[in-house]
């Protein structure tokens, strides 16, 4: 293997989640639109069933995810392009804090995948400011951005009285 292979192909894995953001890439090779964040997204939303249910230690696994996050995307934007799609990890990060507060029932947990997938792919000018940012920071933070405005959107529909949260 080549100077740095190995750790060049854990980056690339970790950033992609496990390879998930390539798999669109073998199916439809010549789209812009391929699919691959929201396959991270649902990879992601899987994932949250399986945290701690603590605030404090959901907390602690979203802070966490977020700095692997940051992280891995920094590395692998060297092997790749800024943001390229196949870095799918900032998606499961997104996701886990568009989830966070939310009681684990499907109603509140689906709208929450929804709103923050509608709003990862708006983008809107906090996602396109945000986006700026340097490195892997600006890979994540727009998917943190989307999941804040996700949250939003989820405790006004609650407040409205459409949603138990």
């Amino acid at each position: 293997m080549t100077r740095g292979g190995a750790r060049n192909v854990f980056f690339l894995a970790a950033a992609s989640v496990g390879f998930v953001g390539w798999i669109p890439y073998r199916v439809v090779p010549h789209r812009k639109w391929k699919g691959s964040g929201l396959l991270g997204t649902l990879v992601g939303w899987a994932a949250v069933w399986l945290l701690p249910t603590g605030a404090a230690a959901y907390g602690l696994a979203c802070l966490g995810m977020t700095l692997f996050a940051v992280w891995v995307s920094h590395r692998a934007e060297k092997l790749l392009d800024h943001d390229d799609p196949r870095i799918v990890i900032d998606e499961v990060a997104g996701v886990w804090l568009a989830c966070a507060g939310l009681p684990r029932a499907l109603g509140p947990m689906a709208l929450a995948f929804v709103f923050f997938r509608l709003f990862d792919v708006w983008k809107g000018p906090w996602g396109r400011h945000s986006a700026r940012l340097p490195g892997g920071w600006g890979i994540v933070a727009d998917d943190l951005a989307a999941a804040l405005m996700a949250m939003l959107l989820l405790r006004g529909v609650a407040w409205a009285g459409y949603l138990f949260v």
